[in-house]
């Protein structure tokens, strides 16, 4: 093989080059759109033959291309959008590089045809593998038709790459979806093969939009972001959640983008309202000033770089959580579907485990599953629960409330003048209250009151319960590695011990809430539920939250406890003064309400 420099032919550089920008069909799509939004179309229109293999074609309603810009359309890095070095530090069109159309001439055959508004006729003109032939005029209305001819054509190895002809036009559907919803005043449509995939109608407001992407069923569940800081959108109700994150969909300056910053702040705006692995439904924008953010990252213009993207985060992550808190999240029991749902009381033998069970259109309900119902849960001492164990009788766990106060019996313990509250299958609180039936978890919603408490004596500086007489507990080298790595993370939270020779902790204090726990035990439990945030190297903020969230849990009443009445009335009583009851720490739903209406409708009573 020779060792000499050469020159590659420029056909070869454009084949080179047409790889970073067009990688399928969508790519193509993508591309072609962005063209036709930066024209000023109000109407797009996307035909596909055979997955886009053999045929893409864009038609829009822009301002068009004048016959003499024809040529220079497909040459390489020309464009109309970017002057000098200057405008790349506030790019305010979607493309920009000038390289898009020349890439699909160097791996395919492409024709424009473009007419002008003071255009009597269109022009055509067709570029193949490089080369290009001259303008010819043609009929048709003003705007720009493109199309994309027998796609990798010249380039047969990345041709095999490509999936089948469906998968390529659920991805090309995709990028539509997104156009779609970043610009709702636009009429978008897609067909393949002369059958109607999408069809989107002109000048809808962004919900409805959302309502002809994501389905009207989702209509009624989604919320309006409170505007503030440039983050504007809508996000479903906590308890609509998907397994996957296809569901987020996140745009800038209305650019459609899959950023890592953005979509994390998504989730994190969801964070403790959503169980951790699944995924919330959210469409969310954000203005930002165009100096502040790279676009000029990757030919494909996927990936961004901003100058604070803390900032970007935060932003995003406030603007959700305060629309959340501001709507509570309590889920509204769906009844429309009543073969999908599971029962809501579990059987006899079900404890404290929840678990997901996907229904329909990867929405999520949780139903109790397990196998624990002994008295064998501890309860921290110090909190507001008085519980009844299954076989050691009553166990006082703190103040409860005068006798006098109760009302018990088949028509359940009052709670204040109008809410009665009764306990079933030794798991759920419900509540008869004046609009409907809120049904609660009993652990869920203890394990946020905890949780809430634990933080307040956090800030108030009393986490921390000193032992009279330091206990030392001995540790197999696992547990042993994970303490000395979040020693300082569980001092912060109240539970501090040291190291006392190899292998050996001596705790000198416990966690406010816990100090009816063996200390020991109550070390090697949270060491043993911390080791596999441990090993994903989670970040101290991070494990100082899992910490918190694990001692909520481990202090709370379990399902399978009978609660007396003091102790519901109580739980009750907490769920009131608490932040945001609605959930637990792990984001789980605590609690599911239905209506006297819903019930009504349900046993045709309306």
């Amino acid at each position: 093989m020779s060792r000499e420099i050469q020159q590659l032919p420029q056909l070869l550089i454009d084949q080179i080059a047409a790889g970073e920008v067009i990688e399928r069909p969508a790519s193509v799509v993508k591309e072609l759109i962005e063209n036709c939004l930066d024209a000023g179309s109000t109407r797009i229109e996307v035909e596909l033959e055979e997955g886009g293999k053999r045929l893409i074609q864009v038609t829009d309603d822009g301002q068009g291309i004048q016959a003499d810009q024809l040529p220079l359309a497909l040459a390489s890095h020309a464009t109309s959008k970017l002057r000098d070095a200057e405008g790349l530090d506030r790019i305010l069109t979607l493309g920009f590089r000038g390289e898009a159309l020349s890439s699909m001439s160097a791996v395919s055959t492409i024709e424009i045809t473009s007419r002008t508004a003071d255009s009597d006729v269109a022009h055509r003109i067709i570029g193949r593998h490089g080369q290009t032939e001259e303008a010819s005029p043609v009929a048709m209305r003003p705007g720009t038709r493109i199309r994309v001819q027998d796609l990798f054509s010249s380039v047969p190895a990345r041709r095999k790459f490509l999936k089948s002809n469906s998968a390529e036009v659920a991805r090309c559907s995709a990028v539509i979806k997104a156009a779609a919803m970043a610009h709702p005043t636009v009429a978008f449509s897609l067909s393949h093969d002369d059958r109607v995939v999408l069809k989107y109608p002109a000048d809808q407001s962004l919900p409805q939009r959302i309502a002809e992407v994501l389905g009207e069923d989702l209509q009624d569940r989604m919320l309006p972001i409170l505007e503030v800081d440039g983050v504007s959108g809508w996000i479903a109700r906590p308890d609509v959640q998907r397994r996957n994150s296809d569901g987020i969909w996140t745009f800038l300056n209305g650019r459609t983008l899959k950023d890592k910053v953005l979509q994390h702040g998504v989730r994190e705006g969801f964070r403790g309202y959503q169980i951790p692995g699944f995924f919330p439904v959210a469409v969310v924008g954000v203005e930002v000033d165009p100096g502040e953010v790279d676009i000029n990252v990757h030919p494909s213009k996927l990936e961004v770089r901003f100058r604070n993207r803390e900032e970007i985060h935060r932003r995003i992550r406030r603007a959700i959580r305060a629309t959340l808190e501001q709507e509570g999240s309590v889920p509204k029991l769906q009844m429309d579907a009543p073969q999908s749902m599971p029962s809501m009381i579990p059987s006899a033998s079900s404890g404290s485990e929840v678990q997901p069970a996907s229904v329909g259109n990867e929405n999520t309900v949780y139903s109790p599953s397990g196998s624990s119902s002994s008295s064998e849960h501890s309860v921290a001492e110090g909190s507001t629960i008085v519980t009844e164990a299954t076989v050691n009788g009553p166990v006082e766990v703190g103040a409860g409330i005068p006798a006098d106060k109760i009302v018990s019996g088949g028509s359940g313990n009052l709670v204040g003048e109008s809410v009665r509250v009764f306990q079933v299958n030794d798991a759920f609180l419900i509540l008869e209250e004046e609009d409907g039936l809120r049904v609660i978890d009993q652990h869920a919603l203890h394990e946020k009151v905890l949780y809430e408490e634990i933080l307040e004596q956090r800030e108030k500086g009393g986490a921390t319960q000193g032992l009279l007489v330091p206990e030392t507990v001995n540790l197999d080298p696992r547990q042993w590695t994970i303490f000395v790595e979040t020693r300082e993370s569980l001092a912060e939270l109240g539970l501090q011990a040291e190291e006392f020779g190899e292998g050996v902790a001596l705790i000198r204090s416990v966690p406010h809430g816990f100090e009816g726990r063996s200390p020991a035990n109550l070390l090697r439990d949270i060491l043993s539920l911390m080791e596999p945030v441990v090993s994903s190297g989670a970040p101290l903020p991070d494990l100082r939250e899992r910490l918190l969230q694990t001692m909520a849990c481990k202090a709370a009443v379990k399902a399978g406890q009978p609660l007396s009445p003091e102790a519901q009335e109580d739980l009750v009583r907490a769920r009131d003064r608490a932040f945001q009851p609605e959930n637990c720490p792990h984001g789980r739903p605590s609690e599911l309400f239905i209506s006297w209406q819903e019930l009504q409708r349900r046993f045709d009573r309306k």
